[in-house]
């Protein structure tokens, strides 16, 4: 109780410190107010290790581009090998990503948001948080980062994986969230579930079936061993090729188990690891002006009340929770971040052996966890969860989504909703929300709200399983056919690509225009008009009746709601969506109701 009390008179402190709220309306990364208002503003996010992925982004990108630099190793070599530890003299690659209006005094704050999820799927994690880490160490004031929910999530890696003085494993008692399930790591059903016994099968556990990363420890070891050749032929450690002649057989260099966990022991040390270095510096919100960045999606909101969940309610004043502003609400957030993630590299420095019969947070999960880790750092592991243990619904900025079933969430067309979305974007100067998270087809979803304000979700990676099909009701449009998977190991595919630029009036710092450009799933390059077109009123919002289209599989003719995504020169990108399954289908202007 004395740590949460402390916590909450410091929070307590740091809001009589908003003297002038107008001027802070216009904050970004930190409570600090932004020196530099940004030209435009570049949006990657939920990447998720897919190196292939990042590459198209930065190649097709109209702010970043890559450029030619010569692979550093710095103390590492044969039998030295780096296994994600941070160091700036190691970077095993053979091109670098830069600003391209670098030394260009009249563009050079434009500025790049990456919105989290750096890491799992993509089997090239080091490589990209090591360039995003590049980019940041280079242009501190350009880059920004968000914490995702897999970013989050990966503080739990120290406190169940690390060994302590004792050498020994400590043993796990499951999770808070498999309760009731039976399935291994059920803390109901330890006797009849098969546990983990070596820090390998705890692991493979732990990222199969508590973080949604079923290949995450496979994916590794492969990068690990691209790592080791390129050191010993000095050559880049990733190429967007699937296959590089590395002169050395793989067969030589042997990977082990020990090796993987190993490396996401020292890529998650909370002091010297690679994600520790993201998480150091990323937010929970990021605001520029009107344009506000988060991972997930605004809580529930009622009457000016901003959710502060791992505010203990019986400190003995509810005040906090009620009383401040959206912007001291944007700031509480990432304090109690940063704290939590100091609090974080504190428990990395001691080297305590545990109590054996210590839970760990992930076990009884909550905010005010009791346990050794979750006193420290408990409180983002559980901010950054869906559920709370209870099975209740998180109200977090991480986990909250825009979307549900597939398709945005029919609550914000609501009167209720509608108003209150109206009043937060009217009293803050709000016109635009970005996020991540869901993943949306294989180009953002706009949501269009009254008064040409938007909200827009562009998680694209499940791009790869996205349905092209033909309605029955456009006779003009020819069909396209997605291209799939592909060789990738996740569902973005091969080929869709997405950037999302937001440009701003340098005079009057509102936003000048929203354009997406990329590469759709069919393989076709696309540009979409200004979002903020205020002569079209159609795009970011359902068609008022359903179409029918023809199920390929098996031949029936099927109605479903369709969205219109996009203006794309004179036709129109409608999409459909049930869970991560999309089905796109274009519409000639001339036909759309």
């Amino acid at each position: 109780m004395r740590a949460a009390l402390q916590r909450y008179f410091y929070i307590k402190r740091r809001l009589r410190c908003f003297d002038n709220r107008e001027s802070c309306r216009y904050i970004h990364s930190s409570s600090k107010l932004s020196s530099t208002f940004p030209s435009s503003i570049t949006f990657l996010t939920d990447v998720e290790g897919d190196g292939h992925y990042f590459d198209r982004f930065i190649h097709r990108s109209k702010i970043l581009g890559f450029r030619t630099t010569q692979p550093t190793y710095g103390p590492f070599n044969e039998g030295n090998w780096n296994l994600g530890t941070h160091d700036p003299l190691y970077f095993p690659y053979d091109k670098e990503v830069v600003f391209l209006d670098d030394g260009s005094i009249d563009k050079s704050n434009s500025m790049l948001v990456y919105g989290g999820d750096v890491w799992d799927k993509g089997g090239a994690d080091f490589y990209v948080i090591r360039q995003l880490l590049s980019l940041h160490r280079r242009y501190p004031d350009r880059v920004h980062f968000l914490m995702g929910n897999r970013d989050i999530n990966k503080l739990r890696i120290v406190d169940e994986l690390d060994f302590g003085e004792t050498k020994r494993l400590p043993k796990h008692k499951g999770v808070y969230w498999l309760r009731g399930t039976g399935l291994p790591g059920d803390p109901e059903h330890l006797e009849s579930a098969t546990m983990t016994e070596t820090a390998a099968e705890r692991l493979r556990w732990m990222l199969r079936s508590t973080m949604g990363s079923v290949d995450a420890f496979e994916l590794r070891r492969q990068e690990l061993q691209r790592e080791r050749l390129a050191i010993m032929n000095g050559q880049s450690a990733f190429t967007t090729q699937e296959c590089l002649d590395h002169g050395t057989s793989s067969d030589n260099v042997k990977v082990s188990d020990d090796d993987v966990v190993n490396s996401y022991l020292q890529s998650c040390n909370p002091n010297s690891g690679l994600m520790s270095k993201y998480l150091a510096q990323a937010k929970l919100v990021i605001r520029f002006g009107p344009v506000l960045f988060l991972h997930g999606a605004l809580p529930t909101i009622e009457a000016n009340s901003f959710p502060l969940p791992w505010i203990d309610p019986e400190s003995g004043d509810n005040s906090i929770g009620h009383q401040q502003t959206f912007t001291e609400w944007l700031n509480l957030l990432n304090d109690f971040a940063s704290e939590q993630i100091a609090s974080w590299q504190q428990f990395g420095e001691t080297n305590k052996s545990r109590n054996a019969r210590e839970d760990f947070w992930a076990t009884k999960g909550g905010y005010s966890n009791k346990s050794s880790g979750g006193q420290l750092f408990g409180n983002l592991l559980q901010y950054g969860m869906n559920t709370l243990p209870d099975k209740s619904k998180n109200q977090s900025v991480v986990y909250n989504s825009w979307m549900k079933g597939g398709m945005p969430r029919k609550d914000l067309f609501t009167p209720n909703e509608q108003m209150k979305l109206e009043e937060l974007f009217a009293k803050e100067s709000l016109q635009l929300i970005l996020s991540g998270h869901q993943p949306v087809g294989d180009s953002p979803w706009p949501i269009q709200l009254s008064g040409n304000n938007w909200i827009l979700p562009c998680d694209t990676s499940f791009s790869g399983d996205v349905n092209w099909t033909k309605t029955l009701q456009c006779k003009s449009s020819t069909k396209k056919i997605g291209l799939g998977r592909g060789s990738r190991p996740n569902g973005r595919g091969e080929v869709a690509v997405s950037e999302t630029l937001i440009s701003f009036c340098q005079r009057t710092s509102k936003v000048k225009s929203v354009n997406i450009h990329g590469c759709l799933s069919d393989g076709s390059k696309y540009e979409t008009n200004n979002l903020l077109d205020v002569d079209d009123k159609q795009i970011g919002r359902p068609l008022l009746r359903e179409l029918s289209y023809t199920d390929k599989d098996t031949g029936e003719r099927r109605d479903m709601e369709f969205w219109v995504k996009a203006k794309i020169d004179q036709d129109y990108l409608l999409s459909a969506g049930k869970g991560f399954r999309v089905w796109n289908t274009l519409f000639d202007h001339n036909e759309l109701d």
